[in-house]
């Protein structure tokens, strides 16, 4: 299973490679920042979810893996869905594009049969708070995956084309990907810090945020303000609640330092904790306020906390994954400690100035400069990420990564 969920990773380290790589494309062939969300959201980090989301299931439901061929063509499906639309929008082929959004959301059908399959199988019923988050997500992907269907398809009304536009980024990154993220964070930053779990009731943060996108994705169906911003205010409540459980982790007893894996987890739960509350606020103003932060929204939960996770993800999952034992295990992890503070920081203060410039803090010169700290800072962590495998056991230890990871 390892094997496989290490697969999946690579297509989806592949296709954030392509999103990376697509922003030196002309703003009309990859249709300003069209091609690029959708190879990091709909590719990457929809690819990176059902690798893990299979293997974290089976983990926690303690029951065998699912068949090989279901497995690998829940991923393909997922995989060449986001392919097909990718090819498809930017040459205006809407029969390739709503024939890709059928096949992304059949493979999303079937990562959630997989799940069910999963915790209706177990024998024990010990964690219940990852698995109905993993349910609850798979079901707000299948709502986006409809939605941004009907928006490629065209043709709408405009009042209808307005709904739409704003629930797909709601079900799609705070529903889907958020809350997936959020019920694997329960047991997989533990992992990550080397510290025991802490007893925490997440059961209600999953229904405040559950809750919270369901509300304001009906507030926008229904044009009603106020119901909208009663769903900013409760994921905001589900956020803030989170971060008592990264807390309590966090102030655990460990014996080692922390790794870069985990400084990229806690810097994006910061982002999603305070964009949660800021996305509040904007709810709270009305639509207009939220249509004018669509970019400061992108970048703080797309880039803060999204793929800011999933390359923190990649920094343990990836080597751990590997071929062999813990000598191999270590030298793989070593890797990732190279500069590793230095990239989150660096990361993060480009997001800093991004969001800044955004609001008018900043001329556009801080912009720039903290658009290209950022893509720096990425691209070291996906060089990383490529070159782990060939690098691992051939550069000195540093005494960094022997504080992380040991000698």
């Amino acid at each position: 299973m390892r094997a496989r969920n290490r697969r999946s990773q690579t297509v989806a380290l592949t296709f954030l490679t392509l999103a990376v790589a697509s922003l030196a494309l002309p703003m009309r062939i990859r249709l300003g920042l069209w091609l690029p969300l959708h190879l990091a959201l709909a590719g990457a980090v929809a690819t990176a979810i059902s690798g893990a989301m299979q293997m974290f299931a089976r983990a926690l439901t303690a029951t065998p893996e699912p068949r090989p061929r279901i497995a690998a063509a829940q991923v393909a499906a997922v995989a060449g869905g986001a392919t097909a639309i990718a090819i498809g929008r930017p040459q205006g082929w809407n029969l390739f594009v709503g024939l890709g959004g059928a096949v992304w959301v059949s493979g999303i059908a079937v990562l959630g049969w997989i799940v069910w399959r999963a915790w209706e199988r177990s024998l024990h019923r010990r964690h219940p708070v990852p698995i109905a988050a993993y349910g609850l997500a798979v079901c707000f992907a299948l709502i986006g995956g409809l939605a941004g269907a009907l928006l490629g398809r065209g043709g709408l009304d405009a009042s209808v084309y307005v709904a739409l536009r704003r629930i797909h980024p709601t079900v799609n990154i705070l529903g889907f990907a958020s809350i997936t993220i959020v019920g694997t964070m329960v047991t997989f930053l533990p992992t990550v810090l080397r510290v025991r779990m802490v007893t925490w009731r997440g059961g209600a943060v999953v229904a405040l945020l559950g809750v919270g996108v369901a509300v304001q994705a009906a507030g926008w169906a229904l044009e009603a303000r106020w119901v909208a911003a009663a769903g900013g205010i409760a994921g905001a409540a589900g956020a803030s609640a989170f971060l008592l459980f990264v807390g309590l982790t966090v102030r655990t007893r460990r014996r080692w330092a922390v790794p870069t894996a985990a400084m990229h987890l806690l810097s994006g739960v910061a982002w999603f904790v305070g964009g949660s509350i800021w996305f509040a606020v904007q709810l709270w103003r009305g639509p207009i306020a939220v249509d004018l932060g669509r970019s400061t929204f992108l970048a703080v939960f797309v880039c803060g906390w999204l793929l800011q996770v999933l390359l923190g993800a990649w920094a343990y999952l990836l080597p751990m994954a590997r071929a062999g034992g813990p000598v191999d295990h270590r030298a793989g992890l070593q890797v990732f400690e190279v500069l590793g503070r230095t990239q989150v920081v660096v990361l993060n203060t480009g997001l800093v100035l991004v969001v800044a410039s955004l609001h008018g803090w900043l001329g556009s010169t801080g912009g720039s400069l903290g658009w290209t700290l950022e893509l720096a800072a990425a691209s070291v962590a996906l060089a990383k990420t490529w070159a782990f495998p060939v690098l691992a056991g051939r550069l000195p230890v540093a005494s960094r990564a022997a504080a992380v990871w040991g000698e």
